[in-house]
């Protein structure tokens, strides 16, 4: 059932003081309470709601019908006062009414009674007693406590209609276990239910209202990818509303972009949970060149080429630095403005040299969007805006580039792209550490082997000229330390080690034994041991083996010594 089909019966409901109950149902999280609520602050301020009093009840955590009955009472509001929440004042204005109906002395001991909850038995016994002619929403029924039965529920709603001239209508999730009673009973008290069942067009327009770009954007992006959980779309809104004003100056694709990868990761992030119609979140933000055909594993299951063909049709391609801080927004729920204003100004010049005649966007286009046997035009034009556009091409994007070049037997074309590249690149020397996840954070991605053995080269001329000894004295000092810092100490042998520690006195010794080890712990990869790690321990066996008090002194740094030997 349309959007417009549920607004025009709930429209006839609310402005017909006729006793009635109506349920909605529909699927989680397809926005049956904020729909609700919405229509009804537009109907109160159209006039259009019958009943002179209104109560918003949610059953999650209500365990019995008095717990119920009085909770009907404490948020019941005037019908002008919809939209806003029950307060101190309106539970005061209840109150006041039961004491309307006593004794002029009844009302003398409520009017100076302490106004908090259960404040005596007798008052909640009232209550329900001045509950009429009030319009009662009634959320959360899968929610409710295990006290409170549906059946006995349902009587009471039954009593509420006939008895108390009230309107009532129940909101439930469909499909939801611990519903059977109500299904069961629901003919002798439901006069009529609603299928809430929006498309996702309709889901986004109520989600994201006017005529803004951003608006637009989610509604557009939101609609292609089906997303119908208003809560879902709520959670984007929010990112987006955040991170736009960061982008202020930057080109209108960085924006897309950022709003595009939002919805994505979003949709991946809190929908995908046993919906395998749904890519992983995992899967989209390490998305690169085999989603185009290059490289990747030659056999795909069926559930991942499916996920592809999503990712293509929705639009997106490859994962970058700038969708890494986007996803880290989703899981965390919160943006470092420094973080992405930084990386939106990369992509931004990235933007900029693209909107060139010699770009590597146009170039790649050639390979895309056509299916001529124009191999060698394809091939030339990625060669020549590689090296055009180097400083604003990644190493994951010269990897995916490289790769094709090898597919097609272009091998002598791609290890001159690569030297054109690091040519280039010079000035930028922490690019070429793959080993360093902060500065590429892709680097798992660069699968070239050529590239590779090129970059470690060219990374290795930049370490400074920086004795171990120098390097422990000052990483020891602090708390951090860098690559060329490990590369230094990584290539010091078991006999410099030897000398650093047997010339080192006082606190200093502790200090660089522990930061040799720390750092040589940290550099072993895949349960393979650093070279820092193994010569730094082997230079210490080396002290222990010269005396018996050395053994004690080395094992202490929790070096496996025998002291018994």
């Amino acid at each position: 059932m349309s959007i417009e089909i549920v607004k025009h019966q709930v429209k006839l409901f609310v402005s017909s003081s006729t006793p009635e109950v109506m349920g909605i149902k529909g699927a989680w999280g397809v926005g049956k309470t904020y729909s609700w609520k919405k229509y009804l602050s537009e109907y109160k301020f159209d006039n259009a709601i019958a009943l002179p009093r209104y109560s918003y009840v949610s059953l999650f955590g209500i365990n019995s019908l008095d717990a119920f009955k009085y909770a009907i009472f404490e948020n019941t509001v005037k019908r002008d006062l919809i939209g806003t929440e029950a307060s101190i004042e309106t539970f005061k204005e209840n109150t006041t009414g039961i004491a309307d109906s006593l004794t002029r002395k009844s009302y003398n001991i409520f009017r100076n009674a302490p106004l908090i909850k259960n404040f005596s038995s007798t008052i909640e016994s009232l209550s329900f007693l001045s509950i009429t002619e009030t319009l009662i929403c009634i959320d959360d029924l899968e929610r409710k406590g295990k006290g409170l039965d549906i059946k006995d529920l349902l009587g009471l709603i039954s009593l509420l209609k006939e008895q108390k001239k009230c309107k009532i209508v129940i909101l439930l999730n469909d499909g939801e276990d611990g519903l059977d009673d109500y299904f069961k009973y629901r003919e002798k008290v439901i006069d009529l239910e609603l299928e809430f069942s929006p498309t996702a067009r309709e889901c986004a327009a109520v989600a994201f209202e006017g005529d803004s770009y951003e608006a637009k954007s989610l509604r557009t992006l939101s609609e292609k990818l089906e997303i119908k959980n208003i809560r879902v779309l709520k959670k984007i809104e929010r990112l987006v509303s955040i991170a736009t004003p960061i982008l202020k100056g930057l080109e209108v694709e960085v924006t897309h972009q950022v709003i595009h990868s939002l919805v994505l990761f979003s949709w991946a992030y809190y929908c995908s949970k046993g919906n395998d119609k749904v890519p992983s979140f995992d899967f989209v933000t390490r998305t690169s060149y085999s989603s185009y055909g290059i490289g990747g594993k030659k056999e795909e299951d069926e559930k991942t080429k499916k996920w592809k063909v999503l990712l293509h049709e929705y639009g997106y391609g490859i994962t970058d630095e700038l969708d890494l801080v986007l996803a880290k927004a989703v899981e965390t729920g919160y943006i470092v403005e420094g973080e992405l204003r930084a990386k939106s100004e990369v992509k931004n010049s990235q933007i900029l040299a693209s909107k060139s005649e010699n770009s590597f966007t146009k170039a790649w286009e050639l390979y895309h969007h056509n299916f001529d046997n124009n191999q060698g035009e394809v091939v030339e034009a990625l060669f020549e805006s590689l090296v055009a556009n180097a400083k604003h091409i990644s190493p994951m994007n010269l990897n995916g580039t490289v790769t094709l070049f090898r597919e097609l037997g272009e091998d002598k074309k791609a290890s001159v792209a690569i030297d054109k590249y690091i040519e280039s690149r010079k000035d930028t020397p922490n690019l070429f550490n793959l080993n360093d996840f902060m500065s590429n954070p892709f680097s798992s991605e660069v699968t070239d082997l050529e590239i590779r053995e090129k970059f470690e080269g060219k990374f290795k001329e930049y370490v400074i000229d920086e004795s171990a000894k120098s390097v422990l004295a000052r990483v020891s000092k602090q708390n951090g330390w860098n690559d060329k810092d490990i590369t230094i100490l990584g290539d010091t042998s078991i006999d410099g080690f030897y000398e650093i520690f047997k010339e080192t006195k006082g606190i200093d010794l502790s200090l660089y034994v522990e930061s040799c080890l720390k750092l040589g712990n940290y550099a072993s990869k895949d349960g393979e041991p650093s070279s820092l790690l193994t010569n730094s321990v082997s230079a210490l066996k080396k002290i222990a083996a010269e005396s018996e008090i050395n053994k004690r002194r080395v094992k202490k740094f929790g070096i496996d010594i025998d002291i018994n030997n």
